[in-house]
């Protein structure tokens, strides 16, 4: 059920304050008990390397880099390092498919299957259709099932999103297994998050569009916003600059996330769930990426993706250009409902109350954590990324937030 949680206009742009968006580093005071929060959060969670800034009103007032992006060379991260950046990929996605909504080219409410050259119907409700807000609020009813968990592997995918989306999707394909694919329940009635819908979001970006996907992004974010190193693939991006994204293992246990009730383990070019070959300490994964690369695989540094996150603050505007419409902005950041204490709009999540309310969206794949959010009412915003799992990464960004406030 949507809860209708709206800000009127007039108060939606008051929220942005009075901010000047000159994007400029400010000069930074030095903050040793920021510095001395972060090793010690590394310390104790296992962390090779952190990127973390914050930004207010338009500039980063604050950044900082510790550890190392690589250690077996002992290069150091840095504000540059690209990593893949995990599920706030899904909000660059939802980012391009709302610019087509604000062409009028489809509907939140729209049946996502008169879009598609293949059905997107839930085997156990045939008659209700799957929407376009279902994909982009997690109550689609589609499944990671142990077919999207195994598709993890070294490089870049050979599968194409739609061939991959339709062999798991359509009951002709390779990899449909209904009871795994789909849930009980009907689109609509129940929240659980989901990957795979994220592949179906982009999927209909470049049918709609008639573009790939990659390169509607490439022409309509990247480039507007400056992510002259930002990629999708592996291939477009300078991987000797890549963070290794590494999984600790303690008394021969990986440190990983289960998708799919598969445990990824280490991804490794000969894939087994835990290779047996693993020792206490950081392991290194591969530079991994998946046929449903748009739900978590984009690849991009803190000091990219800050643009990113400066065009949000200014409601859709990064200096002379616009990203999004404000109204779009708007409706991206309406409550839909209410689940697991936090406020979920259109892909974006909610923490907090009222006005006051941040918005962000974290990640995490094996080796690799990251955090991003911002509010509106005061401009301020904050990033961080680690290149290992099994973290908090929501607690470093709150911490910044706090921190943001003084600044």
């Amino acid at each position: 059920m949507k809860m209708n949680h709206t800000i009127d206009r007039r108060k939606f742009l008051a929220l942005a304050g009075t901010a000047s968006w000159a994007g400029a580093l400010q000069r930074q005071e030095p903050r040793p008990d920021l510095d001395e929060f972060f090793r010690r959060r590394m310390e104790t969670d296992h962390i090779p390397g952190v990127a973390a800034c914050i930004l207010k009103r338009g500039a980063v007032v604050w950044s900082a880099t510790y550890g190392y992006a690589n250690l077996a060379e002992r290069a150091p991260m840095t504000l540059d390092t690209l990593q893949n950046i995990g599920s706030i990929s899904k909000t660059v996605a939802t980012t391009a498919l709302m610019q087509l909504w604000e062409k009028g080219r489809f509907k939140l409410d729209d049946d996502v299957g008169r879009y598609l050259s293949f059905p997107v119907r839930n085997p156990a409700h045939p008659a209700v259709p799957i929407t376009f807000r279902h994909l982009l609020t997690h109550t689609s009813s589609i499944a990671d099932g142990s077919a999207y968990a195994e598709k993890y592997a070294c490089g870049d995918p050979t599968l194409a999103l739609g061939e991959w989306l339709r062999q798991y999707l359509a009951p002709v394909g390779t990899l449909y297994r209904p009871s795994e694919n789909y849930h009980s329940w009907a689109p609509g009635t129940k929240w659980d998050y989901c990957n795979v819908a994220y592949g179906v979001v982009a999927h209909l970006v470049e049918s709609i569009a008639k573009t790939p996907f990659t390169d509607y992004c490439k022409q309509w974010i990247f480039e507007p916003l400056q992510m002259t190193e930002t990629s999708w693939y592996l291939s477009g991006i300078d991987t000797a600059r890549h963070a290794v994204p590494y999984s600790w293992v303690s008394s021969g246990k990986v440190r990983g996330p289960s998708w799919g009730g598969v445990p990824q383990g280490v991804v490794r070019t000969e894939r087994t769930a835990t290779p047996a070959d693993v020792k206490d300490g950081y392991e290194a994964n591969c530079l991994y990426n998946h046929p449903n690369y748009p739900d978590g695989f984009l690849r991009t540094s803190v000091a990219q993706l800050a643009r990113y996150v400066r065009a949000y603050l200014d409601l859709g505007a990064f200096e002379k250009k616009r990203l999004l419409q404000v109204e779009t902005v708007r409706e991206m950041l309406t409550t839909q409902r209410t689940e697991k204490a936090r406020v979920q709009g259109l892909t974006w999540y909610g923490f907090g109350e009222g006005e006051r309310l941040a918005w962000g969206h974290s990640g995490g794949d094996p080796g690799i954590n990251t955090d991003v959010r911002f509010r509106l009412h005061d401009g301020a915003a904050a990033i961080v990324f680690t290149n290992t799992w099994g973290i908090k990464p929501e607690q470093l960004t709150e911490r910044l937030l706090s921190e943001a406030e003084s600044l």
